[in-house]
């Protein structure tokens, strides 16, 4: 088994089942290898965590980038982006960010890099591009609104569980999503996303 599959499926075990109910052992038996085999791409399971959240994190940037580099406006982009995490966390245990939180800091501290660099860059890319093509408000501060929306995400990430036990985590997003998007809009841009919610059912 190559590297990049044992971080992807280790990856998908995590999101199934969460990160604190599967150990090594599990781990291994899931993957149909040895604990020993285990053993040669990861020192324990705090680096298993940390290697497989790193791995998803660049799958997830080179996505993104590729969805940034081909549709054709912002509203496309924003909505190419929210469908990429929504799928990706469809069915995301409720106590994985939690987990991670808790008893893997350092694999957290990863997740809040990812937020802080990557994902303000491409809010603050888009929200300039949407200006700049009409479809969002031309008396929106694209610095100040980046901040929200990281905010937003922050508050999801920094939940104690309660609102991830209630709604899963793709739900959130979406709703997330749509009270930032409706709100940055220019009539242009509301015109085109009764267009989009109207063909995605969104």
């Amino acid at each position: 088994m190559e590297e990049k599959d044992l971080f992807e499926k280790v990856t998908h075990l995590f999101m199934q089942f969460g990160i604190k109910s599967m150990t090594m052992d599990e781990v291994a038996r899931q993957l149909g290898i040895s604990k020993k085999t285990l053993y040669q791409f990861v020192d324990n399971k705090k680096d298993l965590v940390k290697k497989s959240i790193e791995h998803h994190i660049d799958c997830e940037e080179c996505n993104i980038t590729e969805i940034l580099g081909s549709c054709e406006n912002a509203i496309d982009e924003i909505m190419e982006m929210t469908k990429q995490v929504s799928t990706e966390t469809k069915n995301m245990h409720p106590s994985v960010i939690f987990d991670m939180k808790k008893y893997h800091p350092e694999a957290f501290k990863v997740l809040l890099k990812h937020k802080d660099e990557f994902v303000r860059k491409s809010i603050l890319k888009n929200l300039e591009n949407g200006v700049a093509e009409g479809y969002y408000r031309t008396n929106l501060n694209p610095q100040v609104v980046t901040e929200f929306y990281l905010s937003m995400v922050s508050t999801i990430m920094n939940s104690d569980n309660s609102l991830m036990k209630k709604h899963k985590f793709s739900e959130i997003h979406s709703e997330m999503m749509r009270y930032h998007i409706r709100g940055i809009a220019s009539s242009k841009g509301r015109e085109y996303l009764k267009q989009k919610f109207s063909q995605d059912n969104v």
